[in-house]
Formats: structure tokens, sequence, C-alpha cells
């Protein structure tokens, strides 16, 4: 990374981003690359159905507010596009919303879902596609990277590791923001550790013995330079 990559993750809810990426945005920017987040939906309807049944409520600008914060003092941008929650589909409106933040942050790296047929919220679903399909419509934008999902039956197996030992304490400070979801295991300290190590062990288990950890990501398009055009 080098001050002219422009890292751009899009993901779908406001805490995603710190979920699948937060050590790698924050490393990526301190080796000086131009880092944002954007996230597609505010939302307001992560309330279980139980605590719905006792009066539990969000509006709309909790959670985008509570994913800026953990960013605070980083240098990574934040923005939300306010989609509805849990109704994203990867259609005409949603591809172009992400392409014309992609085309406006000048993306050259796009960090997004994972692209798969396994287990996971619709909307992670409906934002991986999308930005995979405004990604091939974006000048200078020649890596694309997915993160892995909290699910364990996404069926996706990481290829690239990010070494974010040097953030990981940020990383769990930056999840513990999400008050508003306090309580769901994957926000919580013993997950987010258990993670870090379990990716090194897989693929790097030297490293992660030492106590190295790490964030997991599967490539999906790595171009070594844009195409000349007459």
């Amino acid at each position: 990374m080098s001050a002219q990559d422009r890292v751009v993750a899009v993901v779908a809810h406001p805490d995603d981003a710190e979920l699948m990426f937060y050590g790698t945005l924050r490393a990526w920017h301190d080796a000086g690359a131009e880092v944002s987040v954007v996230v597609a939906t505010h939302g307001a309807g992560g309330v279980s159905l139980a605590d719905q049944a006792v009066g539990a409520r969000l509006e709309r600008g909790d959670r985008p507010a509570e994913s800026a914060a953990s960013y605070e003092g980083t240098g990574i941008g934040f923005e939300c596009l306010e989609l509805e929650d849990g109704a994203l589909r990867a259609d005409r409106q949603l591809v172009s919303a992400v392409e014309t933040a992609l085309v406006r942050l000048g993306c050259t790296v796009l960090l997004t879902h994972a692209v798969h047929e396994g287990n996971d919220h619709q909307d992670h679903h409906a934002v991986a596609r999308a930005a995979v399909n405004a990604a091939v419509r974006v000048p200078g934008c020649t890596t694309v990277l997915h993160g892995q999902p909290h699910n364990a039956h996404s069926h996706v197996a990481p290829t690239v590791l990010v070494d974010i030992t040097a953030y990981v304490d940020d990383k769990v400070k930056a999840l513990a923001r999400h008050q508003s979801q306090a309580g769901r295991y994957y926000l919580g300290e013993e997950f987010t550790r258990h993670r870090a190590a379990e990716a090194g062990y897989r693929l790097l288990p030297e490293p992660a013995a030492d106590g190295r950890c790490f964030e997991g990501l599967v490539p999906a398009l790595l171009l070594l330079g844009q195409p000349e055009r007459p």
C-alpha cells in the first residue's frame, strides 16, 4: 500500500467492516493508503425478535453513529448510504449507488462481503454482488478482496492473510462501540481473538503460534494494471 492507493470497504451494515476488515483498514491506512468505509444500510433492523417483543427499537442514525465512532482518530473515512435494512437487492439502484461511491472515492482496492452460496444475511449477499458488478466499471480499481463471514456455515476459505497484531486490541474496542448489538457473540472479545488466531493457524501456523493475529481475505480480482486505451 502507498499514497496512490484508495481503499474502499463496501459493506451492508454498520458493524460489518469492523468485523471483517478493521485491522486491515488500519494497517493499510498507516502504510499510506487513503481508506474509506461505505455502509449501505442504516441497520435499524438489527434488533432481535426477542428484544422487539420487550419494546426495543433503533433509530436510523443509531448504528451508523456507533460505527463512525469506532474510526474516530484513525483517519479512516466513513459514510452511510442509509438504504433500508434487510431489503437490499443487487439491482440497478444498489449497483448504481455503490458505483457512484467507488468512483467518487477513486477506489483502487475494493473490500466487500464474500460472494458465496452458503448461509449468510441476505443484505451481505446483495452488497457483495452489487460491489463486484460496480467495480468493473470503476477506472483504476484493480483489486477486489472479500472478507470472511462470521457465520460458521459460510463455506468461505480465506487464502490471503493480513497481519493485524498491532491492531487487534483496537479492533476489540471498535466492536465494543456497538452497544446496540451488545451480547452478540461475534462482537465479543473472545470470538474476535479466536478468529484472528484461527486464520493464521490454518495458513501460517508458526507465526500464529508466536501470537500473531490475522484477518483472512479471498481475492476475486487482481490486475497488474489497467489496459492502455487508444
